[in-house]
């Protein structure tokens, strides 16, 4: 059943995307494949890297991991403070902008947290308890990530809407990351976080584009900004 709503959920994700951008449709073919694999035939591959990252793990880079991994809540004040900024300088794309990246972060996260409620896979320190031991624990399912997703979702937002090296490259350093970090922590299965990237990105993509859309025919004013935001989250 689980491996059904997988197969399912991605479909439609690619099936969307496609009608926007070919090339990102290849993209996340190549991206959800490994993960698809992994899940579907088994575990072996995920549970090798974990227990070769717990052994090598250490008291130093487990606490930079951990910091590494919390940092992802303040994702969320990357749209606040581009509304703020954008209300404060009457800055009507910016506003819109500060719109797009909070629809891509509403979206993945009510994606992302049914999707672990449908598919309920154990943590692996659960699973293989006695055998992995995590760093912290989670109370929540497994699949996916939820912190990889939330942090490419930011991550892709922001280097669609500023392409300059200087966004593209910290936003998706720190989103990676923060992916790595869940590994380490023992928190995560390596497809959780795979997929976690693919559905934060694919989201980010899906809201950028719509959003470009949208714009064609609106012209922007600030109660427009709110609006769309309004729109985008529910």
């Amino acid at each position: 059943m689980n491996q059904i709503f997988l197969h399912i959920m991605f479909s439609f994700l690619i099936f969307a995307l496609m009608i926007l951008k070919k090339r990102i449709c290849i993209l996340l073919i190549m991206m959800t494949a490994p993960a698809l694999y992994s899940i579907s035939v088994g575990q072996n591959l995920d549970y090798r890297i974990l227990k070769n990252l717990q052994d090598h793990r250490t008291e130093t880079g487990s606490e930079v991991m951990r910091w590494t991994s919390n940092s992802v809540v303040l994702a969320p004040l990357v749209p606040v403070g581009m509304a703020i900024g954008g209300w404060a300088a009457d800055d009507k794309p910016l506003l819109a902008d500060a719109a797009t990246v909070g629809a891509s972060i509403g979206t993945s996260l009510a994606l992302v947290m049914g999707t672990k409620y449908i598919v309920r896979r154990p943590r692996p320190y659960i699973k293989y308890e006695g055998d992995l031991v995590s760093v912290t624990t989670e109370p929540d399912p497994s699949f996916p990530s939820g912190h990889t997703v939330l942090a490419f979702s930011t991550a892709t937002s922001l280097s669609m809407l500023y392409p300059r090296w200087y966004v593209v490259a910290p936003s998706m350093l720190w989103a990676t990351a923060v992916g790595f970090s869940r590994l380490y922590l023992g928190v995560h299965y390596p497809s959780d976080v795979l997929v976690g990237a693919l559905v934060g990105a694919g989201v980010a993509v899906f809201s950028y584009y719509v959003a470009q859309r949208l714009r064609e025919d609106t012209p922007w004013a600030p109660s427009d900004a709110v609006v769309l935001s309004y729109k985008f989250s529910f």
